[in-house]
């Protein structure tokens, strides 16, 4: 009985912060304490404490000793306990938590903001007017709505993400100082120590678990956490089935790739670690280079920022797809590794089989290399400097795939108004690029003959589909992936 009132209590709890925190509300401090002494891993990342006697910030599972609610302090962004004077914890490590889901406590602008500053648009020179362009607003305006919603501002932001950047570096890699803090995003040694010893009060040097220069000096390993359970198989089998020759493989679990870095080309292996609710990435690279980007796009690319209860608590009830849900309760959305590179395979899939488009992309990677360059997924301006004998493919996708390249699409930032704008790009398209490139957790594809058939195999009725899925809001990407997933 004691058990079942913990479970209950917990529950309740969960639900109810979740609530708060998607309407926008400040912390309810009741709610909170019961999730940090329950030490429930399903609030990991969703709020921080802040101890008022020791001046260290904490996440909920912290395995400290539990401090007295008389010296807690809430707070939903780690950036604001470090605004307010508190220091990381070296124990529970603030910097492995898994990220808060973005569109949960701000506006749509500022979630935006997050995601471009989480890799890295601030560092190296960054300014708040190319941020804010980048968003389509006043730097002013941009200023004003961090200062109301969060109560800091966008550099505040950028500076907790570069420490906590460094120390996990610090504490999981062998790379030299000099190296971290260019990777982290500082612009100088001298700065990065200043701000070490700032925030944890001790040189750099005293907090690290292995000494420099064991292993590979471009190695770099670390652990990203997640919110279990997680759908490892129905992740990397999307992988395999999608994997470009040349540039990805999956194997023994385990994925790999190469990266565009600057002008040369690195590589990424990801598989998950044992007996940890994390994954475990390593980075080939060629020179010393902030790698906040690519861990953004990684997290993104496997969706290791999602919440399993908050959407089980959606779906679970629905009489078609719960079963599904309870079947693979931690159903995830993987992406491609960016928004260019997942407009590209959305034009080049219209109308093709998978390994089709996987053959035509490999096509394109190959006649974009060059003769001693190891091979890359090209960007959309490359394809469309290609020759016409190049596009093995009907002339009119030809065309759209140089209408995308002459469109400018960035790396990291895509609008999916001026992508439907250009000819040849439909619903789908543009619905699988918001999903796959964007990380837009509420996308479904209606027409997708795939989501179709396996609507019809579960007894649904296809027309009715258009309209049940105005159900499943604002998850509709989980949807869409474990109707996919239970055709195999």
């Amino acid at each position: 009985m004691g058990r079942f009132w913990l479970v209950a209590i917990r529950a309740r709890c969960y639900l109810a912060a979740m609530d708060v925190w998607q309407q926008h509300t400040p912390l309810d401090a009741d709610t909170c304490r019961k999730a940090r002494l329950s030490r429930d891993p399903r609030f990991d990342g969703e709020f921080y404490l802040g101890v008022t006697t020791t001046g260290i910030y904490c996440r909920p599972v912290c395995p400290a000793r539990v401090p007295a609610e008389k010296n807690v302090r809430y707070f939903r962004h780690a950036a604001q306990a470090a605004e307010a004077g508190f220091r990381p914890c070296l124990r529970c490590r603030p910097e492995t938590a898994p990220d808060s889901p973005a569109r949960a406590g701000s506006v749509t602008t500022v979630n935006r903001a997050l995601q471009l500053i989480r890799g890295g648009a601030l560092n190296n020179g960054g300014s708040i007017p190319a941020l804010a362009d980048r968003l389509g607003v006043g730097d002013r305006y941009l200023r004003k709505l961090f200062q109301r919603e969060l109560g800091l501002s966008p550099h505040a932001v950028a500076h907790n993400h570069r420490l906590l950047m460094a120390r996990q570096l610090i504490a999981e890699t062998s790379l030299p100082l000099t190296d971290i803090a260019s990777a982290s995003g500082f612009g100088s040694l001298r700065r990065f120590n200043s701000a070490i010893r700032a925030a944890y009060g001790v040189p750099a040097s005293t907090m690290r678990r292995r000494k420099p220069g064991r292993g590979a000096p471009d190695a770099i390993r670390l652990e990203l956490r997640y919110r279990a359970p997680y759908d490892w198989d129905g992740v990397i089998d999307y992988f395999r089935r999608h994997a470009v020759e040349g540039i990805e493989t999956v194997e023994d679990s385990c994925y790999r790739r190469t990266l565009s870095v600057g002008q040369s080309t690195g590589s990424m292996t990801i598989a998950p670690k044992a007996r940890a609710n994390s994954l475990e990435l390593s980075l080939q690279l060629p020179h010393s280079t902030n790698i906040m980007p690519l861990i953004s796009g990684v997290r993104r690319m496997f969706d290791l920022d999602a919440n399993p209860s908050i959407i089980g608590a959606s779906l679970a009830a629905d009489e078609v797809i719960g079963g599904l849900w309870q079947s693979t309760p931690g159903i995830r959305s993987p992406g491609c590794w960016s928004p260019a590179e997942s407009s590209v395979r959305a034009i080049v899939g219209q109308q093709v089989s998978t390994v089709a488009a996987r053959s035509i992309c490999g096509r394109f990677a190959t006649a974009c290399a060059g003769p001693s360059q190891a091979l890359a997924f090209p960007t959309p301006a490359q394809i469309a400097a290609l020759d016409d004998d190049q596009f093995p493919m009907p002339g009119n996708r030809r065309d759209t795939l140089r209408r995308l390249g002459q469109a400018g699409i960035s790396h990291d930032m895509l609008d999916t108004d001026e992508l439907a704008e250009l000819k040849g790009v439909g619903p789908w398209t543009v619905a699988m690029v918001a999903m796959r490139g964007l990380g837009n957790p509420d996308v479904f594809p209606a027409s997708d003959l795939g989501l179709i058939r396996a609507w019809e195999q579960l007894g649904g009725d296809r027309k009715a589909l258009t309209k049940a899925q105005e159900k499943w809001r604002p998850w509709r990407s989980y949807v869409a992936n474990l109707l996919w997933r239970s055709l195999s």
